[in-house]
Formats: structure tokens, sequence, C-alpha cells
């Protein structure tokens, strides 16, 4: 398995989390992966408050 089809499998199990509470997944985007760098997620999720926060998700290759 590759990691871009990982990542496709990461995105799909994140997307069932979405919601709008705290503990919920607001967006899950997949970044354009870039030659030698691993491929990416950007996750916004809100925090206690309710304010968007924004996560990169790294997926590479050991």
């Amino acid at each position: 398995m590759n990691s871009v089809e990982l990542r496709t499998i990461v995105h799909t199990a994140l997307n069932a989390k979405a919601g709008t509470q705290y503990g919920d997944i607001s967006t899950v985007e997949p970044i354009p992966p870039k030659p030698g760098q691993p491929v990416e997620l950007r996750v916004t999720v809100p925090d206690p408050s309710g304010q968007p926060r924004v996560h990169i998700v790294s997926i590479k290759e050991e």
C-alpha cells in the first residue's frame, strides 16, 4: 500500500467522525502530494471554546 492509498483510508475514517461539537472533526482536506514529501491531510477541529483549530497530519513511509 502506498502512502496516497493510506491517506485515503485515513481521510475516510476521519470523515466518519464529522460534526460541529468539541471532539468532532469539522473538515478533512487532502493536500496535493509533492515528490519526496510525506502526503498530508489538513484537519480542522473545534477546540473546547468552539474556535476552529487546524492540524496537518503527515503520512510517510519508513
